[in-house]
């Protein structure tokens, strides 16, 4: 439910995004999630760029469930909205709602788990204490 959403991030569908029928490909939901979960960092202060370079908090997408309730369109303005995070040891789950602007329908709802990641080992690790701190709402 919108109303549930604590962070919206704006996204305008674009042309190469769409299939013939002119409806988003559901790939592009997956790039649509992460947008917004860059600009959910960027708003509290720290670009990912910064937070995996600087602080070594880099994290790596694990999975993502998406369900499809309604279609996008070419030019339609979208709101991506984060409704919850849940932030466990070595992961958390960001749940993604997608809407048009200024719309109660729900387009699409997405939950995606996040994984902190070691760069040098390539291996899991534990969230940092300072990500930890950004995903708390």
């Amino acid at each position: 439910m919108r109303s549930d959403c604590f962070f919206f991030c704006p996204v305008r569908v674009r042309f190469g995004e769409v299939d013939r029928q002119g409806i988003v490909y559901n790939g592009n939901y997956v790039v649509y999630t992460d947008l917004a979960f860059e600009e959910f960092l960027r708003s509290r202060g720290y670009s990912y760029r910064e937070l995996a370079e600087e602080h070594e908090s880099e994290v790596c997408h694990r999975k993502a469930t998406y369900d499809f309730y309604s279609s996008a369109f070419e030019g339609d303005d979208l709101e991506v909205g984060i409704s919850n995070i849940h932030v466990g040891n070595k992961s958390f789950t960001i749940t993604f709602e997608i809407y048009r602007k200024d719309e109660d329908e729900l387009l699409v709802r997405c939950e995606s788990v996040y994984v902190g990641y070691d760069v040098e080992n390539r291996a899991s690790r534990p969230i940092t204490d300072l990500m930890r701190s950004l995903l708390t709402p």
